[in-house]
């Protein structure tokens, strides 16, 4: 059994190739998602929270709908929206992702995000997997995202299990 490790997950420019200023159209909508899906099941261990925008226009229950079940079952959230005013923010999507550990009260930093939009984060740039926004989800996003949960795969310790060295203390 692993320690949790979450990914906060953008949708436009990973779960499908990004269309700026335009929806996306119903056949390339979420093309990716199978990829992500498939590995996710790989890495049970992995908790997803939303940190794309389509969360400040839909519940979590509909963006839930989008996934298979089992994939489903492990969203657990989506990040708080933080509003810069008039400005533009442009590392908004870090300090959403550090807002919501901080609500959650998680002090694990086994975290990583899946995001297309590289100016979203300035000091935690190292828990970025970035997508190219014309493809979205990629072999090559998918292969560095493996390698970052495999990274960040901490075993624990199972408690129906003595220490090896207890019986060597009798």
């Amino acid at each position: 059994m692993y320690e949790r490790t979450l990914l906060f997950l953008d949708f436009d420019g990973v779960l499908h190739p990004q269309h700026e200023e335009q929806q996306v159209p119903e056949d390339v909508a979420f093309c990716q998602l199978p990829r992500l899906e498939a590995l996710l099941r790989d890495f049970s261990e992995v908790e997803v929270v939303i940190s794309s925008t389509w969360r400040e226009q839909v519940k979590l229950e509909s963006l839930k709908r989008h996934f298979s079940d089992d994939i489903a079952a492990r969203i657990i959230g989506t990040t708080p929206v933080v509003n810069a005013g008039n400005s533009v923010l442009f590392h908004r999507r870090e300090i959403e992702i550090l807002q919501w550990l901080a609500d959650s009260g998680v002090t694990n930093s086994r975290w990583c995000a899946l995001d297309d939009a590289h100016w979203q984060f300035l000091h935690h740039k190292e828990n970025l997997v970035a997508c190219k926004s014309y493809l979205g989800f990629d072999t090559d996003a998918e292969n560095r995202l493996r390698g970052v949960f495999t990274k960040l795969r901490v075993h624990r310790p199972s408690r129906d299990v003595a220490p090896a060295d207890a019986n060597l203390r009798k």
